[in-house]
């Protein structure tokens, strides 16, 4: 399943680079920004690249709503392949249309339509690195930057095998290694229930709540092989499902599973997320530049990684828990002997 987020925003707000000054008032002259995340369990990669600009002539909610503003017409964007130092490979990136491709641009102030995106469908190697150059044809100038892949990582509590516990007053604990080159680290737990229609058991409806436990949890290096763990407590799923559901007395439920869904993220895309943090308590007064590791432009440009601990069985304890908690039992889910608790 393809997986990409775009930043909401151009980073039109980058006013200055931590390796380049731009005069931004210039007129027509652009700068590029640039947005990519290279990931090794995705079916294909894409690149974003716009280019901003003031003219001091027209207002900028006019351009903004140009697409022969936003977007370049004549550049070649290509990710070359490196192990120990040698180039191994060139890949060119072909221009698609991401509204076309099942990533539609939010409407708003830039022009939503067409939402041009760079991509490849080649297999990305875990053991090299990745060069991005992009090269405007009008002029010869060159925008480039560079990142590692993560590599895959072992967790080791759950797994598909193990029952989860989410014990009212105590914690879960679940236990992971970190990835070579990876940094920062995600956790979102998918609970599967199924929707029944209490008078008619053969209408049902599976569905989901995906819950997020945490963010932003950081490796002390990107050398891999950190033993890492977290506490879950186990009141907080009961008041997350509470959070979720309504009570609804022509339906009743049943718990079914979860899936643990980890991501990992290189170095540069945590420094660029504490550079973000470190600005939220700053009035606009006293802004500091934002963070870029492009060369000639702007933006950001690194690695994330998916895994999913798929299928991981429910305890008793916590679908009885989840029937007859005083937090849930309004939610008509069933119990380990198919019973209800009112």
């Amino acid at each position: 399943m393809k997986r990409f987020v775009l930043i909401a925003t151009l980073l039109s707000t980058f006013l200055y680079s931590c390796e380049t000054d731009f005069d931004v008032t210039s007129d027509w002259e652009d700068i590029a920004i640039v947005y990519g995340l290279l990931d090794p369990t995705d079916t294909a990669q894409y690149i974003k690249i716009n280019k901003a600009f003031l003219d001091k002539s027209v207002s900028a909610l006019v351009i903004a709503q140009n697409p022969d503003s936003l977007y370049y017409k004549n550049i070649v964007v290509q990710l070359q392949q490196f192990q120990n130092s040698v180039l191994k490979k060139t890949i060119d990136l072909v221009k698609v249309d991401g509204n076309l491709e099942g990533y539609v641009k939010d409407t708003g102030i830039f022009a939503a339509s067409p939402n041009f995106l760079y991509k490849t469908t080649e297999l990305l190697d875990q053991n090299s690195s990745y060069s991005l150059l992009i090269t405007e044809s009008d002029n010869g100038k060159v925008i480039s930057s560079e990142t590692e892949i993560i590599n895959d990582f072992q967790v080791l509590r759950p797994t598909s095998t193990q029952k989860v516990n989410f014990s009212p007053g105590d914690n879960y604990n679940g236990q992971y290694v970190s990835a070579k080159d990876a940094k920062i680290y995600g956790l979102v737990i998918r609970f599967f229930f199924r929707e029944v229609n209490a008078l008619d058991p053969n209408d049902f409806e599976d569905k989901y709540l995906d819950w997020e436990i945490f963010t932003t949890k950081r490796s002390n290096t990107t050398a891999g092989g950190q033993n890492m763990d977290y506490d879950i407590a186990g009141d907080g799923f009961y008041a997350f499902v509470n959070s979720q559901l309504v009570e609804n007395v022509n339906i009743y439920r049943q718990a079914q599973k979860f899936d643990f869904m980890f991501s990992a993220g290189g170095e540069t895309l945590d420094t660029y997320n504490q550079v973000a943090i470190a600005q939220q308590g700053l009035t606009s007064g006293n802004i500091q530049p934002e963070y870029t590791n492009i060369n000639n432009g702007l933006g950001i440009f690194s690695t994330r990684f998916y895994k999913n601990v798929a299928n991981v069985p429910i305890s008793d304890n916590t679908i009885d828990t989840l029937a007859c908690s005083p937090a849930t039992r309004h939610l008509r889910f069933e119990n380990t002997e198919g019973d209800f608790c009112f």
